[in-house]
């Protein structure tokens, strides 16, 4: 059934819960930082090895192939749970890598159009709202992401989709989750990230796909 749903933060509205979420953040960049170099380290040691033809088979397949996954995640998670300040910057070119990166490992293929310049603050936003679009498309699918001036359309499409109500419609409303488990923390996120950048967030659904407008503040 389709209906729209429009997130508009108030203009006066504080940054709470700022310090919560800021911890939060910094757990989340510190436990990234941390196994990004180990986990890079192996995956060179891997390609040493089969470079080398001293090891090859399915089990090195595995395990490079799983590596190569860890790797991907972590890059985007550094994006989307860590702590960025207000204008720092994140290229056009970093962010085509992370999403090739990360596709390669999922069902949900992401494409990505457009140049404008977005901050790194706001494409941590962007990010953890195709967290929340992924949900909708558990079978696969394709989510188009477009920059334009001022904002970010997503439309995502599927045979098959499947859309939580009660969690877009309190991600929509800013309400607070109180039973949000750490599958969908994105949703708790996203929600704090569009009243602290004061964005606005429009949804509207139809059979097979899912759109969203995002207009930064």
């Amino acid at each position: 059934m389709a209906h729209n749903i429009v997130h508009t933060a108030p203009k006066g509205a504080d940054q709470t819960p700022k310090d919560a979420q800021d911890l939060s953040a910094m757990v989340a960049a510190r436990i990234c930082h941390d196994l990004v170099s180990p986990l890079g380290a192996i995956g060179n040691g891997l390609e040493l090895i089969q470079a080398s033809q001293q090891m090859q088979g399915p089990e090195i397949k595995l395990v490079a192939e799983s590596t190569s996954c860890a790797n991907a995640k972590l890059r985007f998670f550094r994006v989307a749970f860590g702590i960025v300040g207000a204008d720092q910057m994140i290229s056009h070119a970093e962010i085509m890598s992370i999403l090739r990166a990360i596709s390669a490992h999922q069902k949900q293929r992401i494409h990505w159009t457009g140049t404008s310049g977005l901050t790194r603050r706001q494409v941590k936003l962007v990010f953890l709202l195709l967290m929340c679009v992924e949900t909708a498309l558990p079978w696969g699918g394709d989510i188009d992401v477009m920059v334009h001036a001022g904002g970010v359309q997503m439309i995502a499409r599927s045979e098959r989709m499947k859309i939580d109500d009660a969690l877009w419609a309190c991600l929509g409303s800013g309400a607070v989750l109180e039973d949000v488990t750490s599958a969908r923390v994105q949703f708790l996120l996203a929600g704090l990230e569009l009243h602290a950048q004061r964005a606005r967030l429009g949804m509207l659904e139809h059979a097979g796909s899912l759109s969203l407008d995002l207009a930064f503040g």
